[in-house]
């Protein structure tokens, strides 16, 4: 199994923001994370579950890890992503962040850090036995300034 951690304004393991996509698809490689569907802006490895986007000129600006605990583990915090249910993970991000920040099941980013969390659920948690399962993220990654700004941009759109 692999074993990532995701460190704010760096990236997760040898996955680094702002590296250009080959670097990227290098680290993937020496990982063994298999290699997905690509598209012009984003590459994924390891079925779909980690998630590279690209800026403009070919630079990550958000790398996002989705459960696949058989394969791979992130942890961010001090805490294994897909074993600590969401509030607890959320919790000790919005320590590490300072301020005041409210729980949102399907989804915050923290601004300072650029850690982006989504979609809340119970069927994320592929490790607890049916009967006990535990809202687990969906997806937690850590993005770029710029990153920030495209999620902000959007929100503004939506709003």
């Amino acid at each position: 199994m692999i074993r990532l951690t995701l460190v704010p304004h760096d990236g997760v393991g040898p996955l680094k923001l702002g590296a250009p996509r080959e670097a990227i698809r290098a680290a993937a490689r020496q990982l063994g994370l298999a290699a997905g569907p690509t598209h012009a802006e984003s590459d994924t490895f390891a079925d779909e579950t980690v998630q590279i986007d690209y800026d403009d000129a070919g630079r990550t600006r958000f790398i996002g890890i989705a459960p696949l605990p058989d394969v791979h583990r992130m942890t961010v915090a001090g805490l294994d992503c897909a074993d600590t249910p969401a509030a607890e993970v959320f919790r000790a991000i919005a320590a590490a962040e300072g301020g005041d920040h409210a729980f949102d099941a399907e989804g915050y980013l923290f601004p300072r850090q650029i850690i982006a969390l989504w979609a809340a659920d119970e069927e994320n948690d592929a490790i607890a036995p049916a009967g006990r399962k535990r809202p687990i993220w969906g997806q937690v990654g850590v993005g770029t300034p710029a990153y920030r700004a495209l999620v902000e941009r959007i929100r503004a759109r939506e709003t």
